[in-house]
């Protein structure tokens, strides 16, 4: 059965993308000029001096994102014997990074290039409310091991990453409403981050469901989520290499940053017959399990790479 066949028609996806991003540029900063034109005339000066680490601070609060999505894509791997030493790792370091973000967006961290501790109440307020919704999920990861037959750790992690999540995307839309400004970070380019930034949250999500599926637990929502993640991926990763205008994303700044998303493009296509089989309720065996958790690591890591290309366009007004 096709892709297209099991999901919504493109149009109507592209259609709801629209109104959503639309929706995150009224409602998370003031508006700026968008066109290439203006975007060329609102380029000062003050965007080469040091800032407060503007498009980094969306960079990795959308990270956090991805992260709670990491956990458990590892940790539902790990615990199932799939590809042990890499998941295991993988696993241990999304969860010590998590924390280092976490810290950073709070303290500040000049090795991430977020200068200067937080200072709006209401940020550090949203902080410390994610920050107790993750310390909880953080300790369940301890209670993980390959082959043991206890898939309940998994189950709790797959719970407890729902509200660190939600969490997360709000924490993203005050931090991008909040330093996007003339003088530091368009609203476009805000808007790119966040949007390319998401794909890496949407890539490790596709991986846990994948898994919790093969791992039989919450099936039937694992399917749901994963088809609407799915949609969410394909129409978002389209609107960015080619462009949606009319909901404020912008053409790529640059050919790295085409290329780069198509090396993205390359990667889903090469995943996502995994994911169709699992939507469709196919038996799924160990190598396909393997092949989706390297391959959606892979295709996060170039994610990534667009990102930070992405946040650098924006200093330089590329």
């Amino acid at each position: 059965m096709g892709f297209k066949n099991m999901l919504p028609q493109k149009s109507a996806a592209l259609r709801a993308l629209s109104a959503t991003l639309v929706c995150f540029s009224i409602t998370s900063a003031p508006a700026v000029a968008q066109s290439s034109g203006q975007q060329t005339a609102v380029i000062v000066p003050a965007q080469f001096v040091e800032d407060a680490g503007a498009s980094q601070r969306v960079d990795f609060a959308g990270k956090l994102r991805m992260l709670s999505q990491r956990v458990v894509a590892a940790g539902c791997a790990y615990q199932a014997g799939i590809l042990p030493e890499q998941s295991g790792a993988v696993l241990q370091a999304a969860t010590a990074e998590f924390a280092l973000i976490l810290d950073a967006l709070v303290n500040g961290n000049d090795d991430l290039g977020i200068i200067g501790a937080e200072e709006r109440r209401k940020t550090l307020y949203g902080m410390n409310k994610l920050r107790e919704l993750w310390e909880p999920m953080s300790a369940v990861t301890t209670g993980i091991a390959p082959n043991d037959g206890n898939i309940d750790a998994v189950a709790d992690l797959a719970t407890q990453s729902g509200p660190v999540l939600e969490m997360a995307k709000v924490m993203v839309s005050e931090i991008s409403g909040q330093y996007a400004n003339q003088a530091e970070l368009l609203q476009s380019d805000a808007l790119a981050i966040d949007v390319a930034g998401r794909q890496r949250m949407l890539s490790q999500r596709m991986s846990k469901n994948v898994c919790l599926v093969g791992s039989g637990i919450n099936v039937d929502a694992a399917k749901a989520e994963l088809a609407a993640t799915a949609q969410v991926f394909e129409t978002s990763l389209i609107a960015l290499r080619d462009a949606m205008v009319q909901a404020g994303i912008n053409p790529p700044p640059n050919d790295a940053i085409y290329e780069g998303l198509t090396v993205v493009v390359g990667d889903w296509d090469r995943l996502k017959p995994i994911v169709e089989a699992t939507i469709a309720g196919g038996s799924i065996d160990s190598e396909q399990r393997e092949i989706m958790f390297s391959g959606a690591n892979q295709m996060t890591g170039n994610m990534n790479k667009v990102v930070g290309m992405y946040s650098e366009a924006s200093k330089l007004g590329l």
